[in-house]
């Protein structure tokens, strides 16, 4: 499934403080797999 932009940046949003959600927390709210949410901050920290 692709995800847009904007939505990625939103949820990444969700994972940083002072938010600091846990990523299960987070896959169960947005309903994206855990393993995407990974890739997603493991390329956010790369990319930082």
């Amino acid at each position: 499934m692709h995800y847009s932009k904007k939505r990625k940046e939103t949820v990444l949003k969700k994972m940083m403080p002072p938010n600091n959600k846990s990523i299960p927390q987070i896959s169960q709210e947005e309903g994206i797999p855990e393993s995407t949410l990974y890739t997603w901050r493991v390329k956010a920290r790369v990319i930082s």
